[in-house]
């Protein structure tokens, strides 16, 4: 098989980089059009070679990264991918579009009109984000699907896909569980001296603020509780001390699927994660591979309920772990990607998650 990829330009993306690494693990023959997440350079073409390669190869992925807008300064060092060698190719019969975006189908908020809140602090955020805080649907911006790759790719996989996407023919792909992840197997089944661990970036998107104020309170009572805010960690560290925890909480990020799910089972911590609206191939059990809350007063009642189980938290963190790692790593992501491409409604996986 061989595949011809279209990627981001140097432009680190949490999916682009799990799908290079399951072409990777998989021996896949592959080339790309641009260096970054992962990609070897010996495997980079110019343009001239990568078209002449794609008219060849079994199937071309578009993997999307997020490129400059003028309406926000800082992001004008990036460039959009390469998707302009779609017109050359002409190939959308056997073209896979991966759509890694959040807030809109650009990755930026739908304007860059600022605003202050409770959960910003000092720091203004776009008015978009601010209403997602109460109004979840306000996570699904305008636009929401590129309407170009649509017209371009036959297949469109989506990281943020919400139920009603689907009735368009758009194919949940979650981020999935990177390698590096998976931190120093010498620390996953020791002494778990960290009754729980929560540390976020931000605290203005999904639950964070409520759930950390929740562990704050927890803390309070003598709980090993390890809040990190504004301290730094080396993502070793981090890894490390997910690793020493016997819960690790998470919660949406810009969009519901956040990086902080991975780390947490890869290390074999009791990952506590706000429950999701966007569909989930391959979702982890409640109460068995994680925990899942919706509300600050279930995350409470939860955390206060396992807090009393060591075991029950070890035994999670454990399945968790092993879930992950056979479901959920960058090989796995290729081979649902090609399940559902030669297979379409009739891959097991696509139909259960469409029942569901």
């Amino acid at each position: 098989m061989k595949i011809a990829v279209i990627s981001p330009s140097k432009k680190t993306d949490a999916v682009a980089s799990v799908i290079i690494e399951g072409l990777y693990d998989l021996k896949i023959e592959f080339i790309a059009s641009d260096p970054g997440n992962g990609i070897k350079d010996e495997d980079v073409k110019g343009d001239k070679d990568f078209i002449e390669y794609a008219k060849a190869a079994d199937y071309i992925f578009v993997l999307w990264g997020k490129g400059p807008d003028p309406r926000w300064k800082r992001s004008m060092s990036a460039s959009h991918p390469k998707y302009y060698l779609l017109d050359q190719i002409q190939r959308p019969e056997v073209t896979a579009y991966v759509d890694g975006s959040e807030w809109t189908a650009t990755g930026h908020p739908e304007t860059y009109d600022m605003i202050k809140t409770d959960f910003s602090g000092t720091r203004e955020i776009p008015v978009q984000i601010a209403e997602a805080k109460n109004n979840t649907a306000r996570c699904k911006g305008v636009p929401w699907i590129s309407s170009d790759m649509r017209k371009k790719c036959q297949w469109y996989f989506k990281r943020e896909c919400y139920p009603e996407d689907t009735e368009q023919g758009i194919i949940p792909l979650n981020v999935g569980c990177s390698k590096k992840f998976f931190g120093n197997q010498e620390k996953w089944y020791k002494e778990k001296p960290i009754d729980v661990f929560c540390s976020f970036g931000q605290k203005y998107t999904g639950l964070r603020y409520e759930v950390e104020e929740v562990c704050k309170k927890l803390k309070d009572e003598g709980f090993n509780v390890k809040i990190i805010s504004e301290q730094k960690l080396s993502h070793d560290e981090y890894l490390d001390t997910m690793s020493m925890s016997k819960i690790s909480v998470s919660a949406w990020g810009a969009g519901n699927s956040c990086m902080r799910i991975w780390e947490s089972m890869a290390n074999a911590s009791c990952c506590f994660a706000q429950r999701t609206e966007i569909l989930f191939p391959n979702k982890p059990e409640d109460g068995f591979h994680y925990v899942e809350y919706s509300t600050t007063e279930e995350f409470e009642k939860k955390i206060r309920k396992y807090l009393g189980s060591e075991y029950l938290c070890r035994e999670i963190g454990k399945r968790g772990q092993h879930f992950v790692s056979n479901i959920h790593i960058g090989a796995a992501r290729v081979v649902y990607m090609l399940q559902v491409i030669n297979a379409g409604e009739k891959a097991a996986i696509w139909h259960e998650l469409v029942e569901k």
